[in-house]
Formats: structure tokens, C-alpha cells, sequence
């Protein structure tokens, strides 16, 4: 078989595990008697892809404090998602059952913002340390009327 340039990015070894783990975290979030095991820490994030434009949904931790929810991307070399939100890119957040809209923005070791969001993150999660891997700021939308 003559190869034709096409290259294919090879699967992440855990990504099957992976998949099942996030399908089942993304169903404790939208399951209301469940919820509370998960939603201290983790969100469900929506967004639009910038490049394929393919809708993107995956539970991931996260601080907030008042309208900033703050997303440490660890490892990630190993990550693709938050790449989107090197421009400030809108998405929607699943908050404690709550659907929010927001802006997300990479804040890197360096940019403005970042102590803030290493406060934040900090504040949440003592223990974790965040080095030199980037941060995704999402700045929420006032929340619409009921």
C-alpha cells in the first residue's frame, strides 16, 4: 500500500477509559440526586470548536470565585480542547445544574490575569499545584431571568 501523505494523529493509550469515565461524570452532573457528588468540583463545558466547528462537551474541574470559573489544563501536551480558547471563545457551563454562557481566555504563565487565576485555583484546590500549565478563565454572563 503506497501512503498517500495522510497523517492521523495516534489515540491517546487511556482514551477509551477515558470516553466512559467522562460519559459517566457528565451524567452524575445532569442527574439532580447524584449531582451533588460532583458538583463541587466539576463542571460540564460546551463550546464550539474554531476550527472543525463540532460541538465539544467534557466535564472538567474547576474554582470559581463570584462571575470568573477558573479551568487548570494539567498536562497540557496531552490536550487539545483548550487550544480553542487561546482568543476569548464563548461557551456554556453547566454550574450546579444551572446552564451559564461566558467568555473563555488561556491565561499562561506570564499573561495578565494569571495570579488571579492561580489565587483562585489555589483557594479551591490547596494541594494542586499548577507550575507552569496554563489556565482557562471563563468570565460568566450575568445570569438570565427565570
Amino acid at each position: 500500500m503506497v501512503d498517500q501523505g495522510v497523517s492521523r494523529r495516534p489515540r491517546h493509550p487511556a482514551q477509551p477509559w477515558l470516553r466512559y469515565v467522562n460519559a459517566v461524570t457528565r451524567w452524575i452532573l445532569h442527574t439532580p440526586v447524584l449531582r451533588r457528588l460532583a458538583d463541587r468540583q466539576v463542571i460540564e463545558l460546551r463550546f464550539t470548536g474554531t476550527r472543525t466547528g463540532r460541538t465539544m462537551v467534557l466535564p472538567v474541574m474547576y474554582a470559581q470565585r463570584g462571575g470568573k470559573v477558573v479551568v487548570l489544563v494539567g498536562g497540557p501536551e496531552r490536550k487539545r480542547w483548550w487550544r480553542n480558547f487561546t482568543q476569548p471563545h464563548p461557551a456554556q457551563i453547566l454550574l450546579r445544574g444551572v446552564t451559564r454562557t461566558g467568555t473563555g481566555r488561556v491565561v499562561a504563565r506570564g499573561d495578565t490575569g494569571r495570579r488571579e487565576a492561580v489565587d483562585i485555583y489555589a483557594a479551591r484546590f490547596p494541594n494542586l499545584r499548577p507550575g507552569h500549565d496554563p489556565f482557562v478563565v471563563f468570565t460568566l454572563d450575568p445570569p438570565q431571568p427565570r
